[in-house]
């Protein structure tokens, strides 16, 4: 599986998991091709389906969400669960949160 196909599935930017390959944090094996792309070895089946929820309580603290979504996804790779949706939030427990739109609707 190519790393852009699997970025969008566990709800990561490209760029993110472009970071995770090189920082060698990959959750599964991966190989890149003389051309550049990157190739994952991703098991074919899994069973599980889980959402990923990601919140931060302040808008300056908008760049943890994606390393958030980061570490759930790799945990999710890591033990096979299919992702089927990601959300993230900002807001405080004293008001509304703001759901940001994620790429996977």
């Amino acid at each position: 599986m190519k790393l852009s196909v699997w970025a969008k599935q566990q709800g990561l930017t490209y760029k993110t998991a472009w970071r995770m390959w090189k920082a060698g944090r990959l959750p599964v094996p991966a190989t890149q091709l003389a051309t550049g792309t990157v190739i994952l070895d991703v098991p074919e089946q899994t069973v599980v389906g889980v959402a990923l929820y990601a919140r931060v309580s302040s808008a300056d603290q908008k760049a943890d969400l994606d390393r958030q979504l980061a570490r759930l996804s790799a945990y999710a790779a890591k033990h096979r669960l299919v992702v089927v949706d990601a959300v993230k939030e900002v807001g405080s427990g004293l008001n509304n949160c703001e759901r940001i739109p994620h790429p996977r609707r």
